[in-house]
């Protein structure tokens, strides 16, 4: 073999390993998670900061190996193709189109991207330098490539952005209930994760106290009146209205009564309420949440459209939203929003939200237009029903208990009532 001869072969099998290292680099860095790269930057291994550079930019990284890897291939083709003539004459294109196929599919494909697809992360931090300078060099041929590429994407009604989440919001739920299913997360863990997922969707009035539910203070109460409510009630804090619940004028911390120390008659509860904070029913929770903790309000009055009170909400309420009920001393020992009587029979306040009462039920019921399972019944059915009247829904039974002001204030729901498949919907009996 004449000395241009061998030189031609040393130079083909440095294209080939060219070839093998691009294919390499795109399969490792085109799977690994940025996320896990985040957490190798913080644990400061080396090269993990130039690799976190390359992969911001996954459209200039691709195209610059992509460049790369088809450059060497063609002169890899080209020259052996050139060594080919010269030993086999005409037959030379053919075997040389022969054995690079054959040389290209294992050397500079199959081989190196299986390498790099069973080790993408120590494969990504090896060649994370030497791509970095490619992509540098390469960068006046990638941007004219990825401007090219991104019209012809656009014409064909594709989209040129690469920038998409590396991992969604139900990703994140697979990676949860896994992890609940291997013993890493528990029970209370995975129900707290998933409260924040639906805290984020959430708006004030999912959350709210309705305004038929709140317990407020009228501005005229005198002192006697105004312990007595706090004693029945037992809550730290509660609105003042004048004239009606639609005009709350204030907030009055049972704390502020302990510097009351006049004569009865003298009683001003203007002295002792705070200005009320005020927001609208279709808020996001997680706003409301970081105004309420900004401005260091424990209790904000919920307005509709109308101007009118809607409701109630509290940051216990929102925290209580992620982490579950939170027990304070003048809460009960039990929540009574649902009471088990014996299996399968509950007794359940109608202003409990459907959500609550599908996760302690284990029910399927679902509305778009209610909240509350009392809302539900009412809406199903078309009207107000009767104390005692017993409503069937599926395998469900709902027997109203008590009835006040055309609100369902108590009903009992019986599951797996054996119903027929035909008594699917509601209907009074």
């Amino acid at each position: 073999m004449d000395p241009d001869s061998t030189w031609q072969l040393i130079i083909l099998v440095i294209l080939l390993l060219s070839s093998s290292f691009f294919s390499a680099s795109e399969t490792a860095l085109m799977s690994i998670n940025k996320l896990r790269v985040r957490h190798m930057i913080d644990e400061k291994i080396k090269g993990s900061e130039m690799l976190g550079r390359l992969i911001e930019k996954p459209g200039k990284l691709l195209s610059a190996i992509l460049i790369g890897n088809n450059v060497v291939n063609i002169a890899a083709s080209a020259l052996a193709t050139s060594l080919s003539i010269t030993y086999f004459g005409d037959k030379g294109v053919g075997v040389a189109t022969a054995i690079m196929t054959i040389l290209v599919l294992i050397f500079g494909e199959i081989t190196p991207k299986s390498i790099a697809a069973g080790n993408p992360e120590k494969v990504s931090l090896k060649v994370s330098k030497p791509i970095y300078f490619t992509t540098v060099i390469l960068t006046p041929l990638t941007s004219i490539f990825t401007l090219l590429t991104n019209k012809i994407v656009r014409i064909f009604g594709g989209r040129a952005d690469m920038g998409k989440p590396h991992i969604t919001e139900e990703e994140l739920k697979t990676i949860v209930d896994v992890s609940h299913e291997e013993g890493v997360l528990e029970v209370e863990e995975r129900k707290m994760i998933y409260n924040v997922f639906e805290f984020g969707d959430s708006q004030v009035k999912d959350v709210m106290v309705p305004r038929t539910e709140m317990i407020s203070i009228d501005v005229d109460s005198t002192y006697d009146e105004v312990i007595e409510i706090l004693k029945k009630e037992q809550f730290s804090r509660m609105p003042v209205y004048k004239d009606s619940t639609d005009n709350i004028i204030g907030v009055l911390h049972i704390k502020r009564l302990v510097f009351f120390d006049n004569s009865k008659d003298k009683f001003d509860i203007y002295k002792y309420m705070i200005k009320p904070y005020f927001t609208y029913e279709y808020k996001p929770t997680t706003e409301l949440f970081d105004e309420m903790r900004k401005n260091r309000v424990a209790m904000t009055i919920v307005l509709d459209e109308y101007g009118g009170t809607a409701g109630m909400v509290t940051m216990e309420d929102l925290v209580e939203e992620i982490v579950g009920d939170i027990e304070d001393e003048y809460d009960n020992e039990q929540n009574d929003e649902i009471k088990l009587i014996k299996e399968d029979e509950y007794i359940v306040k109608g202003s409990t939200k459907i959500d609550e009462v599908n996760e302690m039920l284990q029910t399927n019921i679902e509305s778009e237009d209610f909240d509350s399972i009392g809302g539900f019944v009412i809406g199903e059915i078309g009207r107000f029903p009767k104390k005692g009247e017993i409503i069937e829904f599926g395998n469900i039974k709902f027997i109203i208990e008590e009835i006040h002001n055309n609100r369902i204030k108590k009903l009992k729901i019986l599951k797996n009532s054996n119903l027929k498949p035909e008594d699917g919907t509601l209907e009074g009996v």
